[in-house]
């Protein structure tokens, strides 16, 4: 299996579970966060490649490259962008009905 294909499938289940969840909330948020974390990916990610924290099997990757690493590791950050609001309000709610 490509790391494309993990990445879409384990982004498409976050979206089912998390999308009646995050309806809920304010998108402007959510986007800003979303680009933050793709920016901060785009930063970080090649220096842990170039550095050799990380390295990738070549031919489980699309080949694609953003700023050098892979752009399969963008569906880290949105799978965050998705699944800890989700988790977080979820979980805060929870506590507020029990206080």
């Amino acid at each position: 299996m490509t790391y494309v294909v993990l990445s879409v499938a384990v982004l498409a289940l976050l979206a089912a579970a998390t999308l009646p969840t995050l309806r809920r909330l304010p998108h402007r948020p959510l986007l800003l966060t979303a680009l933050m974390l793709v920016a901060l990916t785009a930063v970080f990610d090649p220096i842990i490649v170039a550095a050799g924290i990380v390295d990738y099997d070549e031919a489980l990757i699309s080949g694609a490259r953003l700023a050098g690493a892979p752009v399969e590791d963008v569906a880290y950050a949105l799978g965050t962008v998705m699944l800890v609001p989700t988790l977080w309000t979820l979980l805060t709610s929870r506590d507020a009905h029990h206080a």
